[in-house]
């Protein structure tokens, strides 16, 4: 019942998004800005999704080092892009999906596994707000901006004393939870400590906590650095190549800069929980090309459109192939084996 009124919430999520970037743009003024349109730059985009997306396989490989679990690079890559394909119609659930993949292939339970997921979300959220200070800063310098982007007066003090005034409840709650939670845990310990489902409990815990803290052990720390780095610069680059697609950089003079700052919205749009991003992409792309740098709407929301077709496209095309792969060479495992 709840995921059904999840995936609800996301349709009408993605409707209303959806609603209000093509309310202003007739389907007319869509295709005039589309007219000469580049298609061939759809060739190295996709070449940078696939190598993003590969390079988030070989940095798990490295957590995965950390722990007493090891997997084939085509299973990490195939469990990935399984993630991202469950990730289209059902938002969130990838996450899960992908160490349950890896783990039914390894034939292990997926809570080290999921634990390692917890943990590269953790540090794929530290990076961003890394890239959104930096963003930040260099737009800092043009308040007025920043103003219209947000839609809100960030010159005026009272709006962040409002800010935190509605934000510190759900600190103070979050907080609250987190000890509730531990003392309840505590309590059915003690009151259970040697019945069978405690012990399950403690092993699943303690799997949990490995994956969790596989960065402890990491071999080769410097290279999941650059890896992470690696991931963020394809995600850019996967911004700017498509700038060709419509002349961007010579009409407009959009560079790897504008890239970042449009990453970092297009962030923020696929995380709101919308099947595939639909809708929040196209409004949050759309509306930031429009405030920033003076695109013209139909020109903006054409652009949001066929990029997110064009990454769900591949997402589509590659994750069947990447597991089909991953069988073919699991089979010859065995066969060797």
């Amino acid at each position: 019942m709840n995921k059904a009124i999840k995936y609800i919430a996301g349709i009408i999520f993605a409707a209303f998004f959806l609603w209000l970037s093509f309310s202003n743009v007739s389907f007319e003024e869509l295709r005039k800005a589309t007219k000469g349109m580049s298609w061939s730059w759809l060739i190295p985009f996709s070449m940078a999704l696939t190598f993003s997306h590969y390079i988030r396989a070989e940095r798990w490989r490295l957590l995965l080092g950390g722990t007493t679990l090891y997997a084939h690079r085509t299973t990490l890559f195939a469990g990935v892009m399984f993630g991202y394909l469950i990730n289209i119609p059902l938002p969130r659930v990838g996450e899960i999906s992908r160490p349950m993949y890896v783990a039914k292939q390894l034939g292990e339970s997926n809570s080290t596994l999921l634990g390692t997921i917890i943990l590269e979300r953790f540090i794929d959220v530290i990076s961003m707000l890394i890239i959104m200070g930096i963003v930040a800063y260099f737009l800092l310098s043009d308040v007025d901006t920043l103003s219209r982007l947000f839609g809100i007066d960030l010159a005026n003090s009272q709006v962040y004393s409002a800010f935190f005034l509605n934000v510190w409840p759900l600190i103070l709650l979050g907080i609250g939870l987190i000890f509730l939670g531990c003392f309840i845990f505590k309590r059915l310990n003690k009151n259970n400590q040697n019945s069978m489902w405690s012990l399950k409990i403690k092993e699943i815990i303690a799997q949990f906590v490995e994956g969790l803290l596989s960065i402890k052990k990491l071999q080769q720390p410097l290279l999941f650095v650059g890896y992470t780095a690696l991931i963020w610069i394809g995600y850019i680059a996967m911004m700017y190549i498509p700038f060709w697609m419509f002349d961007l950089p010579l009409r407009f003079d959009l560079g790897w800069a504008d890239a970042a700052i449009l990453t970092m919205a297009s962030a923020v749009a696929i995380s709101i929980p919308a099947p595939g991003g639909i809708g929040s992409y196209h409004y949050f792309i759309s509306y930031s090309l429009g405030i920033l740098y003076m695109v013209p709407e139909p020109t903006g929301l054409a652009f949001a459109t066929i990029t997110h077709a064009a990454t769900l496209a591949m997402v589509i095309i590659i994750a069947p192939a990447a597991l089909a792969i991953d069988k073919f060479f699991s089979f010859q495992r065995e066969s060797n084996g």
